[in-house]
């Protein structure tokens, strides 16, 4: 607050300011008001994140009944509307590739004009080193490590998308690190996921689905998030994240140690891990070195198709309460998941789904099952905490009579 007061005089007043340097900021706003009374002004303020900073701040703009006008900018439409729904609000838009292109090309040769993040970054960069297809290219293939090398306030900017965000929000932000570069997920599954994790609290007024979906539309306005397709109706059918907001999710994860993704032969499993994700089969020595690392985990989420026997593993994590093994064709369903007494959610992908055996499952909210054999269990409909069945690509045949009316 007090850098933006200072920064608004400054504005007014000149070098003049810095004999305020020292003060409050109740007396920061009073000089900001007193500056301001009787004059027209326009003033901008960028990436306002909070309604509270509002409030704080708008009182000291006084109405001098002069068409004076402030313009804000912000990452979230919330915030748009509460600073005064009736005014004009103008929802900026990515620019397109004959746009991106041109002001690329004015960075780069030197043009004034007022540059954008990332394109304004690499724009930077080039201008700095020859102009070689040779030295372009190998940039062209190091986009990120450019980005990271030429402006540590591209990240930082960035940051604060994460920095702001209700401390709710932020494992669900985080938890995309799980899923690979460009990897498109269907919110139904992100949502089933995020209650079995426990970062959906109930409410009132809403159901643990509804909560989870609100966090996924606020992830949205905040653009941490995006739709990659919608269906026919109009509803969002998948999403997905840039790149380089995942590259800060991924930064997150270590940084926080909230998550353990295995992506590169490099990167090494560690102990004591809760959350892991294999984005790579390399780099696994065997079975026993993997289950002796992930003993501790609550979530285990699939997203290759390994060459290696899952049984040995799946037989240590006793704790797991997230299982995601849809990416991973299973000729048989393995029968030491039944013994994961504490799982939530449990994504398959095999021919049949054993018989009279999967209510051990007593905790199971969510089963994603991907069968050839499109049939159920007659037990799956006895297990009283079982909020979701997703059947993919096959067909649901009940033959009981008694199940049929259960589940009418």
């Amino acid at each position: 607050m007090k850098a933006i007061l200072l920064g608004l005089i400054r504005c007014i007043i000149g070098k003049e300011c810095d004999q305020h340097n020292e003060k409050g900021d109740g007396e920061l706003k009073d000089i900001l008001y007193r500056r301001l009374y009787g004059r027209r002004y326009m003033i901008v303020l960028d990436d306002i994140w909070s309604t509270r900073f509002w409030d704080e701040i708008r009182m000291y703009f006084p109405d001098n009944n002069n068409r004076c006008r402030i313009v804000i900018t912000t990452r979230e439409s919330n915030m748009a509307k509460y600073a005064d729904s009736k005014s004009l609000q103008h929802q900026v838009q990515l620019l397109n590739k004959s746009e991106g292109w041109n002001l690329f090309r004015r960075i780069v040769f030197g043009e004034e004009d007022g540059p954008l993040l990332a394109i304004s970054v690499i724009g930077g960069l080039l201008s700095k080193v020859g102009r070689s297809k040779d030295v372009w290219e190998n940039i062209g293939n190091n986009v990120r490590a450019a980005i990271g090398e030429s402006d540590k306030q591209f990240s930082n900017i960035l940051s604060l998308s994460y920095n702001h965000l209700p401390l709710h929000l932020k494992p669900c932000f985080v938890y995309m690190a799980a899923f690979p570069e460009d990897y498109e997920i269907k919110p139904s599954r992100l949502i089933c996921i995020w209650i079995a994790e426990g970062f959906a609290k109930l409410n009132e007024d809403k159901s643990l689905e509804e909560e989870a979906e609100d966090y996924l539309k606020s992830l949205m306005e905040r653009n941490l998030v995006s739709v990659r397709s919608y269906h026919w109706y109009g509803k969002a059918k998948r999403y997905n994240m840039h790149d380089l907001l995942r590259d800060l999710c991924m930064k997150k994860v270590v940084d926080e140690k909230f998550l353990h993704v295995k992506n590169s032969p490099e990167v090494t499993l560690i102990s004591n891990v809760r959350r892991v994700s294999f984005h790579t089969k390399y780099g696994v020595q065997d079975d026993e070195y993997a289950s002796s690392d992930m003993s501790h985990a609550r979530s285990f989420l699939l997203c290759i198709k390994l060459d290696w026997n899952l049984c040995l593993m799946l037989s240590t994590l006793s704790l797991l309460r997230v299982l995601d093994l849809l990416e991973m064709y299973m000729k048989e369903f393995p029968r030491e998941v039944l013994q994961l007494v504490n799982l939530r959610y449990l994504a398959v992908c095999c021919d049949s789904l054993p018989s009279n055996a999967i209510s051990r499952l007593r905790n199971l909210q969510t089963l994603i099952a991907k069968l050839h054999d499109g049939s159920c269990p007659a037990d799956l409909w006895e297990m009283s905490e079982l909020r979701h069945l997703i059947m993919l690509d096959a067909y649901l045949w009940i033959k009981d009579d008694y199940m049929k009316k259960k589940l009418l």
